[in-house]
């Protein structure tokens, strides 16, 4: 999980403080002088955060266990100080004076390495209880029991807190990951041995950026704890739902009962795992009773929004209407309501914009909205009807609707709109009914004959008199074939045709418009000039294009629509921007057309 490298950052204060002044990579052992059967801690200690640690081979020992990896930070008087320790236990592989290698670790860029360590070993010897001397080495502590198993790990308490155990349907659960440590209790290292799966929960986890100790009580006792991570539920099914545990595996030191030679308690290390347990949320249905047509799954409690940015405008020129619900709740989960405009007004597809922040004690907090472009394409006036958001607000438990204001647009210039009713047009009486005929008369029609027509004569000789044109039309189409040249430049064309329709298609996509505007230059080049993309560089078009007549202002106006187009993946741009972009395209696309025939 991401937080557990952070970890190592706030163990200062659960493990020791040493001050360092300097870069200092060293080695140490518990002891110098051991016996074949006995075992010895080396550890590889850094003052500063290096990487890329490399242990010696120990080819004269058997790891035992290891590496054991620490990490402690401390503020002294304002200043820091930091170590980061990697410990294993050795034992003899034989007798004799034997030599632990150098050690090597790198720190912004410059490698480090520890001085090797001899070690003697002698004949096995048998192991008493010892007792040490206090400070000075007056007086003696008395041993103390052995350690019973029981109490390895004791004073440690991995807690998951549940902010609701009877939520409704989509309604944002927190769950807070704590770890408790007593004053009397510490741990080295960690590792995630199990991590919860939430499964019939959409989750998302807030990562903890400045993981700090902190006191507080648990279990009505004082303990430090550090936040280790913070995880937003949201229950997509009803009823009883679990929340699997979190469980970890501490390197937990414990006192042996011992003490060393300066008077200070000795420590046992143990692997100890804990877990937070299961966890059980029962989850209500969302009431049916007066929920609305237009309820799209929104819980919590919101504000909605319409607004454009003018109402005023010409034919063609951008309208932006922004559609925005503001609140605490399942921000990610619904769906916002969509604008009925009429005809006259042109509307792309919206751009969608959230801003959650994952606030622990409401679920998410934030705003989300839907950007449309719209562009009027005649003269008048046009209204943008009322628009209605509904949600379940989980405080009065009952549902809300709020409807925004119609909005006007006023297209002041522009063609007019088309009219489809037809003319009405008089009937006079006279021509509305005719005399009623009561006698018919029957003529035989005479039958013509086909094969001594005109029409057979012609149909006849046809044929004929198409083999030549039938011919010549061959010739003209192997002949443009072979004009491979020609072709290229033809196939140019329509593509440039082809890619600058596209760009018009996409005004208001910034990626999908400048990279067909793109390719509708780069296309209309290779018509004109007969070169091909390898040869597209700013120098060779400006070259090229000097040696084509083509005015200094125009080959100008080209190659900033260019890197203009080459730059829009690095930039913002707005619909104003690409349609001003748009037109100069087109504009020096005209103009260079224009000379090029001339």
């Amino acid at each position: 999980m991401k937080w557990t490298a952070q970890l190592f950052s706030v163990l200062f204060l659960l493990v020791s403080n040493v001050l360092f002044a300097q870069v200092s990579f060293t080695a140490q052992v518990s002891r110098n002088s051991i016996g074949i059967n006995q075992r010895v801690e080396v550890s590889f200690t850094i003052n500063e955060d290096g990487d890329n640690f490399s242990p010696p081979d120990f080819k004269d020992f058997s790891v035992v266990s290891g590496p054991m990896h620490s990490v402690s930070q401390s503020w002294v008087n304002g200043k820091t100080s930091f170590r980061k320790s990697y410990s294993y236990f050795l034992a003899p592989s034989k007798k004799g004076t034997l030599t632990v290698g150098a050690a090597s670790i790198e720190y912004k860029g410059t490698i480090y390495r520890t001085k090797p360590i001899t070690i003697t070993v002698g004949d096995a010897v048998k192991e008493e209880p010892r007792q040490s001397q206090g400070y000075g080495g007056y007086g003696r502590q008395p041993q103390q029991e052995r350690i019973n198993p029981e109490n390895i790990g004791q004073g440690i308490h991995l807690v998951a807190e549940v902010s609701k155990t009877n939520p409704y349907l989509n309604e944002p659960v927190s769950v807070v990951y704590k770890l408790y440590v007593s004053h009397q209790a510490g741990f080295k290292s960690l590792n995630v041995v199990a991590s919860p799966k939430y499964t019939n929960f959409w989750n998302h986890t807030v990562q903890v950026k400045d993981m700090e100790v902190k006191l507080g009580k648990f279990q009505g006792k004082e303990y430090r704890y550090v936040v280790l991570q913070n995880t937003v539920l949201l229950p997509q099914k009803e009823g009883k739902l679990t929340i699997d545990p979190l469980e970890l595996e501490l390197l937990v030191e414990t006192p042996t009962g011992r003490y060393d030679f300066f008077g200070y308690p000795e420590m046992t290390v143990s692997k100890k795992i804990y877990s937070t347990g299961t966890k059980v949320v029962n989850v209500k249905p969302l009431p049916l009773e007066n929920q609305p047509d237009n309820f799209t799954g929104a819980v919590g409690n919101y504000t909605f929004d319409v607004k454009a940015n003018k109402t005023t405008v010409k034919a063609n020129e951008t309208i932006e209407l922004t559609v925005t619900a503001n609140g605490k709740g399942n921000l990610q989960l619904f769906t916002l309501p969509k604008p009925l405009a009429p005809a006259a007004l042109e509307l792309y597809d919206p751009e969608l914009s959230e801003k959650v922040s994952n606030n622990i004690a409401s679920g998410m907090e934030g705003s989300k909205s839907e950007k449309y472009v719209i562009v009027p394409q005649y003269k008048g006036q046009y209204t943008i009807k009322p628009m209605s958001f509904s949600y379940f607000d989980t405080a009065s438990k009952t549902y809300k609707t709020i409807t925004s204001q119609e909005i006007v647009i006023d297209v002041t210039e522009g063609p007019e709109l088309p009219q489809n009713t037809p003319k009405k047009e008089d009937l006079s009486n006279a021509d509305v009914f005719q005399e009623i005929v009561t006698t018919t008369t029957f003529e035989q029609k005479k039958a013509d004959d086909f094969f001594d027509s005109k029409m057979f004569y012609a149909l006849l000789i046809a044929p004929l008199a198409l083999i030549p044109f039938l011919i010549l039309g061959y010739r003209r189409q192997a002949s443009k074939r072979n004009d491979l040249t020609g072709n290229r430049i033809r196939n140019n064309n329509k593509l440039a045709k082809k890619y600058l329709g596209e760009a018009k298609r996409k005004l208001g996509d910034k990626n999908g418009f400048y990279e067909a505007l793109e390719r509708c230059l780069h296309n209309f080049l290779k018509a004109k000039l007969s070169i091909e993309t390898s040869e597209m560089s700013n120098e060779n078009i400006r070259e090229l294009l000097q040696q084509r007549k083509i005015q200094e202002e125009n080959i100008q106006q080209f190659i900033d629509i260019k890197s203009t187009c080459e730059m829009a993946r690095y930039s913002q741009f707005d619909i104003t921007s690409m349609q001003n972009d748009f037109a100069k395209a087109l504009d020096v696309i005209t103009n260079l057309e224009k000379q090029f025939k001339s």
